[in-house]
C-alpha cells in the first residue's frame, strides 16, 4: 500500500482517536510510525473529512466487527447522499484481534473474598456463559463507558456481572478510558484494551470480556482519489461499490448481484443503509474478490460495465490487497509504538481468525491434486562463496575446530578469493561444502505476500492449516566431481516442487504432511555440448532477452535432472528431500496447556562414538534466519512461540539441525569421503539457550553407514538420522 509523499513535511494519518485506540493500533499495524505523523481524531467523519480536505494523506477508520457486524457510522460516511466525500476511495485494510478489559479504578472496600465472583444484581445471569470472570469486586460500578459497538461484543460478560449498570455511548473505547480517569468517585468503568490502561494508568478490573476469542475487527485504509498501486497483479485484491435500484422492480437486487456471478467474481459482504429518500428503500454496499486497477483478464471491468443496465447509479469506492488472503504479524511496530520494555500482551496479534478451528478440512485426494498439480518453482543463484562464509562464521562459536567446514580457516575471517571457473575448475576448497546449499536458492517472495506466521504460501495448503513445522528431510549428493556445486560465482538453478501429500489424524486435529523436492545444479551456459546450435546460441547470446534465455534454460532443466529409481541423480549436483507438516491454528488455552505438558523421553539405545555439545543462541537463530530468508516466527519471537504455538521458547530450525549434524559427521569421514545419502526425523523440539548434544556412531559390520542424532536437554532422541557415505567420484559423469 502506498501514499503520496510530501517531500517538505512528514505525510500525516488521521485515525479515530484517541491515543491507544483500537483504531490507533491497527493504523500503526499497518504503516512505519517513523514514516507519518499520527492524528487523532475525534469522530469517524472527522477522518473522512481530513483527507477530503487533504489535511491527511491517508485516513483509518473501523469497518466492521467479526462479533457485532458492520460499524454503522462508516457505512453512513461511505453512502455519502451529499457527495461531502467524492474523493474519497479505500485503498487498504487492516485487521485487529480485539480483546477488551473493564478498566476503572479497585474499590478500596474490595475484599478478597468477594473478588472475582460479585455481580451488583440479584438478576439472573444471561444463559449465554461469559469466558472470564472479574478480577476484583464490581459492586462500586454505577455506570459503563464505551464505544457501541463494543457493548455488543461483550453482552454475556455484562449480563452476568454488570446486569442493570447504566452504559454510556463515547466515540472511542480510549476515549472511555480517558473519561474514567477524570472521574474521581471511582465508580466509572470503561471498555477498553489493555494498552489504554497502561496509557492511562486504570486498574483493569476484568481481562479478555469479549463474548468470542476470534473477536477481529477489520479497519479500512482511506485516501484522496485513486492509489494505482493498491493492488498487484496475482495478488489476492478486494473491491468495493455502492449502489441503489429501483425497489419496484421484481429481482432487480439480483438482477445486480448476477452480474458478478456471470463474471466469476465472488461477493465477500453485502451490507445496506436506508436511502432517507423513501422509507425502506436502501442503498447497497458490494465487496467482491478482485481490482479494477489490476484487471487481466477484464472480469471486473466487465461486471462494472453490466452494473449500468440493472442499477439507478452506482459508484466504485476502490479497490486494494486482500490482507485476510496475505496477512502479516506486525506485533512489534504495534506496541514498541508506546513502549520500549517488553509488553505483556493479552492476545497475539493474529490476522488469521480463529475461526479457521471450525473449518471443514478438504480432502486427501483435494489436496494432493491441487498442490502436486502446482508448476515447480525455479530458483537461480550465482554461487558466491559470501553466503556460505557467513555461515561458517555464525557456526564458529558453536562448533570445534574438527568440525569446521574445508574452506573456513577460523580466526581469520576474511572471505576466500573467488573467480569464475569451468565446471572441472573446483579446487577441494572451493567446493561448496555439504549441506550449505541451504542458505542459497532462497524462496523469492515479497513481504506482502508471507503469510501470518511469516512463512511462504507457496507449499501451504491453506486454511484452515496455518501453522507450519519442519518435520525432517533427506538429501542425496552427486559423488561425481564433474556435478559438485563450487563457490566461483558460476550460475546454478534449484527445482522445487511438491511431489507428495498426505492427511493424518482425526477430523479437527488433522496434519497435512507435504513432501518438496528440490533439484539443484549448475544452470546452462550456453557451453553445453549436447544442446542445439539454437539454445546455446539463445542463452549465450546477448540479442535474446533474459526471458527467453530463462525459458530455454527451465526446459532443459527440467529434463536434465530426471532421475532413476537408484539415487542416480544425473546432472544434478544434489536433490533434497523437504517433509513439511501443516496444523490448525491453536487456541490460546491449547497453547498454554502444551507449554505446560511435560515432554515425552524417547532415549538412545546406543553410545556415540564421537558428540558434541551445543547450546545454541538467539542470535544463531537470528542470523541462520537472515542467511534463508527465513521470517518464520518461531525461531524470532518468543512470544509468538509461547501464546501461538504452545512452545516455552525460540524453537531451533530443521535445517540447522542439519547442518550441525552434517558439519560433526563431516569430522568422522576419511579423506576424500563425502556423504551421498543423509535421512532424517525430527522427533521433539530444540530451542534457543538449551543445550543439545549431536552425535555420530558408525553402524555395526557397515563400514559405510552411520547413525547421527540429536539429543535435548533432557537425554531423548530429538532428531534422528542416518547417513551412507563414499568416495568422491573424480571421472567425468557421461
Amino acid at each position: 500500500m502506498q501514499s503520496k509523499t510530501n517531500s517538505s513535511s512528514t505525510p500525516a494519518i488521521s485515525f479515530l482517536g484517541p491515543v491507544s485506540s483500537y483504531t490507533h493500533q491497527a493504523a500503526l499495524g499497518c504503516f512505519d510510525k517513523e514514516k507519518y505523523n499520527y492524528q487523532p481524531a475525534i469522530s469517524i467523519s472527522d477522518v473522512f473529512e481530513a483527507v477530503q480536505s487533504g489535511q491527511v494523506e491517508l485516513g483509518v477508520v473501523p469497518f466492521e466487527n467479526s462479533t457485532n457486524g458492520a460499524v454503522i457510522f462508516t457505512l453512513e460516511l461511505l453512502a455519502d447522499r451529499h457527495s461531502l466525500y467524492k474523493d474519497v476511495t479505500i485503498c487498504g485494510e487492516a485487521y485487529l484481534d480485539v480483546s477488551h478489559c473493564l478498566l476503572g479504578y479497585v474499590s478500596p472496600a474490595d475484599s478478597p473474598v468477594m473478588s472475582g465472583t460479585c455481580t451488583p444484581t440479584t438478576s439472573k445471569p444471561s444463559p449465554v456463559k461469559p469466558k472470564t470472570t472479574p478480577q476484583s469486586s464490581l459492586n462500586h460500578i454505577q455506570r459503563i463507558y464505551t464505544h457501541p459497538q463494543a457493548y455488543g461484543q461483550c453482552e454475556a460478560f455484562l449480563g452476568t456481572y454488570l446486569k442493570g449498570v447504566e452504559r454510556l455511548d463515547v466515540s472511542s473505547t480510549s476515549r472511555a478510558a480517558e473519561i474514567v480517569k477524570g472521574d474521581k468517585t471511582g465508580t466509572s468503568a470503561a471498555i477498553a484494551s489493555s494498552l489504554a490502561a497502561d496509557i492511562h494508568r486504570l486498574d483493569i478490573l476484568a481481562k479478555g470480556i469479549e463474548d468470542r476469542e476470534d473477536n477481529t475487527t477489520r479497519f479500512l485504509v482511506l485516501r484522496k482519489g485513486v492509489d494505482t498501486c493498491a493492488t498487484k497483479v496475482n495478488v489476492a485484491a478486494k473491491s468495493m461499490i455502492t449502489f441503489t435500484i429501483d425497489h419496484r422492480t421484481p429481482g432487480a437486487l439480483a438482477d445486480v448481484l448476477d452480474c458478478f456471478r456471470r463474471y466469476q467474481l465472488n461477493l465477500t459482504s453485502i451490507n445496506s443503509r436506508p436511502t432517507k429518500i423513501i422509507p425502506f428503500q436502501y442503498i447497497f454496499f458490494v465487496e467482491f474478490e478482485g481490482s479494477k486497477l489490476s484487471d487481466p483478464e477484464g472480469k471486473v471491468a466487465g461486471a462494472l460495465e453490466n452494473l449500468n443496465k440493472y442499477t439507478q447509479d452506482w459508484r466504485w469506492l476502490g479497490s486494494w490487497g486482500d490482507k485476510l488472503m496475505s496477512p502479516k504479524l506486525s506485533l512489534a511496530r504495534l506496541f514498541n509504538f508506546f513502549n520500549p520494555r517488553p509488553y505483556s500482551l493479552d492476545a497475539i496479534n493474529r490476522s488469521l481468525s480463529s475461526s479457521s478451528h471450525n473449518l471443514k478440512a478438504p480432502t486427501q485426494a483435494f489436496l494432493h491434486q491441487e498442490l502436486t498439480s502446482r508448476q515447480p518453482n525455479i530458483i537461480y543463484d550465482h554461487l558466491s562463496p559470501t553466503p556460505s562464509h557467513l555461515l561458517n562464521i555464525a557456526l564458529a562459536d558453536f562448533l570445534p575446530p574438527s568440525c569446521y567446514a574445508p574452506n573456513f580457516r577460523f580466526p581469520d575471517l576474511t572471505l576466500p578469493n573467488s573467480s569464475i571457473q569451468g565446471r572441472d575448475g573446483c579446487s577441494h576448497t572451493s567446493l561448496l561444502p555439504q549441506s550449505h546449499h541451504l542458505v542459497y536458492f532462497p524462496t523469492q517472495i515479497s513481504d506482502n505476500a508471507l503469510l501470518s506466521d511469516g512463512t511462504d504460501p507457496l507449499q501451504s495448503p491453506g486454511l484452515p492449516f496455518v501453522r507450519r513445522m519442519w518435520s525432517g528431510g533427506s538429501i542425496v549428493f552427486n559423488s561425481t566431481r564433474g556435478e559438485q556445486l563450487c563457490l566461483n560465482n558460476m550460475r546454478a538453478a534449484c527445482i522445487e516442487r511438491v511431489v507428495d501429500v498426505s492427511i493424518k489424524g482425526n477430523e479437527g486435529d488433522e496434519k497435512v504432511f507435504v513432501n518438496i523436492e528440490r533439484r539443484v545444479g549448475l544452470a546452462d551456459t550456453g557451453d553445453d555440448p549436447k544442446m542445439s546450435s539454437e539454445e546455446s546460441g539463445a542463452i549465450a547470446s546477448n540479442t535474446s532477452s533474459v526471458s527467453d534465455q530463462n525459458y530455454i534454460a527451465d526446459k532443459r532443466l527440467l529434463r536434465k535432472y530426471l532421475v532413476d529409481k537408484n539415487d542416480n541423480i544425473g546432472q544434478a549436483s544434489l536433490v533434497e528431500m523437504r517433509n513439511l507438516v501443516f496444523m490448525r491454528e491453536k487456541d490460546a488455552k491449547s497453547a498454554k496447556e502444551e507449554r505446560s505438558r511435560p515432554p515425552k523421553i524417547l532415549r538412545p539405545t546406543r553410545k556415540p562414538d564421537f558428540d558434541v555439545r551445543i547450546i545454541p543462541s538467539q542470535s544463531l537463530l537470528f542470523r541462520f534466519s537472515a542467511l534463508t530468508f527465513n521470517a518464520h516466527a518461531i525461531h524470532l519471537d518468543p512470544q509468538y512461540c509461547r501464546e501461538v504455538e504452545g512452545h516455552k521458547d525460540l524453537l531451533l530450525h530443521g535445517p540447522l539441525s542439519l547442518v550441525f549434524m552434517i558439519s560433526v559427521l563431516r569430522s568422522q569421514l576419511r579423506p576424500g569421503e563425502m556423504i551421498k545419502r543423509f535421512d532424517y526425523r525430527n522427533l521433539a523440539p530444540l530451542y534457543a539457550n538449551e543445550e543439545l548434544r549431536v552425535c555420530v556412531g558408525k553402524k555395526v559390520d557397515k563400514n559405510n553407514k552411520y547413525e547421527v542424532w540429536i539429543e535435548g536437554k533432557e537425554g531423548g532422541y530429538a532428531v534422528k538420522g542416518s547417513a551412507v557415505v563414499g568416495p568422491l567420484d573424480n571421472g567425468q559423469q557421461g
